[in-house]
């Protein structure tokens, strides 16, 4: 049984670390993840767009040029915004996390944006670090 168990381990590092990235064509994006891109980020060119299979796990990336990075879950939601060069358009995020960022933080912008569906995780551009309850509750500050 331990040997089952040590050979399960090892194979599931092995599906992990073999996650295979693909560069694919942005029309070969969900549908959503387009709608996403041409609303927000119209006006500034894709540089490469990627799937990424693991073993339960699709996701897609596309980054833009001026250091903007995008990630979509497998119906093509946003889960992520990184601009590293400037700020995640306000209509990205949950009005009442742009609100309560503003209030605490009105000197600072947001440069990271993260949803995985429990939570949301918002960067500042001076590296504070917001969390965020499902039900847009401030629960966190990591400075």
């Amino acid at each position: 049984m331990k040997r089952f168990a040590s050979l399960f381990i090892a194979l599931l590092g092995f599906i992990v670390l073999h996650a295979e990235e693909q560069p694919i064509t942005f029309g070969e994006l969900p549908q959503n993840a387009k709608i996403f891109v041409l609303t927000y980020f119209k006006d500034i060119p894709y540089k490469e767009v990627y799937i990424e299979r693991r073993a339960s796990l699709t996701q897609y990336e596309v980054k833009l040029k001026g250091g903007i990075d995008l990630q979509f879950d497998r119906t093509g939601l946003c889960t992520e915004v990184t601009c590293d060069n400037g700020a995640v358009p306000d209509a990205v995020v949950p009005q009442k996390i742009l609100t309560t960022t503003k209030k605490h933080f009105p000197k600072n912008h947001i440069s990271k944006y993260e949803n995985n569906g429990r939570m949301y995780e918002i960067e500042l551009n001076n590296g504070t670090v917001l969390t965020f309850s499902k039900t847009l509750r401030l629960v966190d500050i990591d400075d």
